[in-house]
């Protein structure tokens, strides 16, 4: 099992969830509202620091994470998305 982890910028949020549709993603749970600091600068989704931020997280068999991950990455490439960062990982455990 693997886990993709996506930090997105919100106003993407709608158009991602409509590519995992497309990927056949397994399904999928978000966290509308996520705030930091890094290479893209800060993000706090307030008027002083704007461009708040998603996190998407989707778990499947291995083949189907790794398919997905390829799709989404593509996508984000593809419309030059320069904010959303997405990560595959080892999904340890389960219980």
């Amino acid at each position: 099992m693997k886990m993709l982890w996506i930090v997105a910028d919100a106003v993407r949020l709608d158009p991602l969830r409509e590519k995992l549709v497309e990927l056949r993603a397994p399904g999928y749970s978000v966290m509308p509202v996520v705030e930091g600091a890094g290479r893209t600068g800060l993000h706090t989704g307030d008027r002083v620091h704007p461009g708040a931020l998603a996190a998407v997280m989707v778990v499947a068999e291995d083949a189907d994470a790794d398919r997905i991950f390829e799709g989404m990455v593509r996508c984000r490439d593809e419309c030059g998305d320069t904010v959303t960062r997405i990560f595959l990982l080892p999904v340890e455990r389960q219980a």
